[in-house]
Parts: C-alpha cells; structure tokens; sequence
C-alpha cells in the first residue's frame, strides 16, 4: 500500500501544464468516460450500420459481384485460402441486392444514429459538459450520419474510378487527413450543441484524423497477417473477427484522442 500511496501521491504533484500532466490527466478522462465500453460500442455502430452500406454502395457503383472483395484481396496480399473466405463474406450480397439494401437501411435506422450519441456521450464527459436530452439531437446524430455515409460513397469512389501510382494513394491519404479532421472537430462541436470552442476540439480532431490515416497506412503492411491468422483459425467467422477488431483500434483512436483534447486544451489555459 505503501507504493500505490507513493505513486498516487507523485500523480497528484504533477503540474497540469507539463507533458506528464496532460497525459495524467487523458488518462483520467479516458477512464472517465469508460473509453474501453465507448470504444467498443463505436465499432459495433461501424459494423452493423457502416460497413453494410459499403456493401450496398459497392453493390450499384460496381456492376462486377466481387470487385471490392479483389480490390481488397490485391491491395492487401492476402492468400489464397483466406482471400476465398473473403469473397464469401463481401461479394455473396450480390444474390440478394434487395434484401442487402433494405438490411442496410434497417440497420442505419436503428444503429446508425448510435454513432452520433456515442460521439456526444464521448466528448460531453470528457470536457464535464452537462447536456440535457433533446428530441432535436436525433436530428444533429442523423447528420453526423449522412456525412459518414458521404464518406462511404466517396471512398467507393475512389477506389472503383481513381487508380494510380504511391504518389497518388499518398496525396489521396493526405487528403483524407484533412477532411478526418474537419469532421472530427466539426461533429463534437455540433453535438456538443457548441459549447465547446472549435478551437479546443481541433487537437482531437488532427490527432483522430493522424491515427486513423497511419491505421489504414499500417493496415497494408500487417492486415495480411492479421486476417490470415484469424482465419486459419475461425475460417469465415475468423475474417469478420479480424475486420471487428481492426475497426476497434480505430474506435480507440476516436475516444482517446477525445479524451487528451481537455487536457490540452487546460495545459494551453494555464500557460496562457
């Protein structure tokens, strides 16, 4: 006891201005807004209503049954075994468009608007800010939805009409950098009901936005691996496991980066 006591009392010492301050104090809104029980409710959000409507989407702007799956298969190496699963899971909607659209829009209806309440619930208990239920809120998490699902169309997109060499994947990634951070910043202000200042939540929005690009940069060297082991494993379920899971490091970026922008934002107060 004698230790933790020690190591509680130096935590405490710790000036709120220094670098050790404002990771202490992350941590503690982290924890404050149970960012593990937050994380994992975003990706299921992701899962149920996102990815669904990146089917479907892929389903009208492609006419080829498995052009996402390949697209996939080619840009992460993936072999032969697991690269079969894939296709089982991404390109089977295609004997069922109707059914996969109604799914997708289902889904939206009762999860999608979950995204946008978690991002709130998120950023309200991380900068301690009191917000009252509103039935005008399903409106602000409808519209923090329709922008992801303009996302979604934009990165179809992309990937079906825009090809080219490194150099353009990496303008393209840049790109997405700045626009993950406009809506990064945009939406917390916009369910916060703007309580916050644009300026105390752009730190997260760049710091979500940096994860999320170096994620998905990352995801071309290791996603390979990745899915194989989970599938060598757990065959078909393996793949959807390893996609959860791969959307889950994204989630953690989006609460924890939620979680420092406070603790930023008072070391910059008390410097000032």
């Amino acid at each position: 006891m004698q230790a933790w006591d020690r190591a509680a009392a130096w935590i405490e010492s710790q000036d709120p201005s220094s670098w050790r301050g404002v990771a202490i104090g992350a941590w503690r809104r982290y924890r404050a807004v149970d960012g593990p029980l937050q994380s994992a409710l975003l990706s299921l959000y992701i899962l149920v209503a996102v990815l669904p409507a990146l089917l479907v989407t892929e389903e009208y702007l492609d006419s080829h049954p498995a052009a996402l799956a390949q697209q996939v298969v080619r840009h992460y190496d993936l072999n032969g075994t697991t690269a079969t699963m894939l296709h089982d899971v991404l390109a089977n909607t295609r004997t069922h468009e109707l059914g996969s659209a109604l799914l997708a829009i289902g889904g939206a209806l009762v999860f999608g608007l979950g995204f946008g309440h978690v991002l709130q619930l998120v950023h309200s208990r991380a900068w301690d800010v009191a917000l009252p239920e509103r039935v005008s809120d399903q409106l602000l998490y409808a519209a923090v939805l329709f922008v992801v699902y303009l996302f979604v169309l934009l990165i179809e997109v992309q990937v079906t009409e825009v090809g080219g060499s490194a150099w353009v994947e990496l303008l393209f990634a840049l790109a997405w950098a700045v626009v993950l951070a406009l809506f990064f910043t945009w939406s917390p202000w916009l369910l916060l009901h703007r309580q916050v200042a644009a300026r105390d939540l752009l730190p997260a929005g760049i710091l979500t936005a940096v994860g999320l690009v170096l994620l998905l940069l990352v995801s071309s060297l290791v996603l390979s691996f990745w899915v194989d082991l989970y599938a060598r494993d757990y065959g078909g379920f393996g793949v959807v496991l390893a996609i959860y899971f791969w959307v889950a490091f994204g989630s953690f970026m989006i609460v924890a980066s939620a979680s420092l922008a406070p603790a930023l934002a008072h070391r910059r107060s008390l410097r000032a």
